[in-house]
């Protein structure tokens, strides 16, 4: 399976407005296994970056406020991810600081007849801020 490290987020206010713009990095890492296989049957992994707000206690589950994009990856590298988006869309609390993280997922091609491990999410330092 992939490894995936080094997560990060930043969120920016742009001036003048109330969007914010949204970045994520991850470094994804594969095997020397899976760069044979990688460059033998030309396969392509899913890495996708989703937007998360943390609860804890009384407040239930983490929530999920939105998925960044995803990229297609068949070699490591550092991937990056952006997307601007309303400042209230961070707004996960109903009062006080928002917690907000982002979630990467590296998943093997469904269709390559193979049985491949995706790699262990890794989630990103959390930013507290009142969105």
């Amino acid at each position: 399976m992939p490894t995936l490290s080094s997560p990060t987020l930043s969120i920016k206010l742009i001036a003048g407005t109330s969007n914010v713009e949204v970045t994520g990095t991850v470094r994804v890492a594969f095997s020397a296994t899976e760069k044979a296989l990688v460059k033998l049957l030309s396969l392509k992994y899913s890495l996708s970056c989703k937007i998360w707000g943390a609860d804890s206690g009384f407040n239930g589950e983490d929530d999920s406020l939105f998925s960044i994009a995803s990229q297609t990856v068949d070699a490591d590298g550092t991937h990056t991810f952006k997307r601007t988006v309303n400042k209230s869309s961070l707004d996960e609390d109903w009062e006080g600081n928002d917690e907000i993280y982002a979630r990467y997922r590296c998943t093997p091609p469904s269709d390559s007849g193979l049985v491949l491990s995706a790699a262990t999410p890794k989630n990103s330092p959390t930013i507290t801020g009142n969105f």
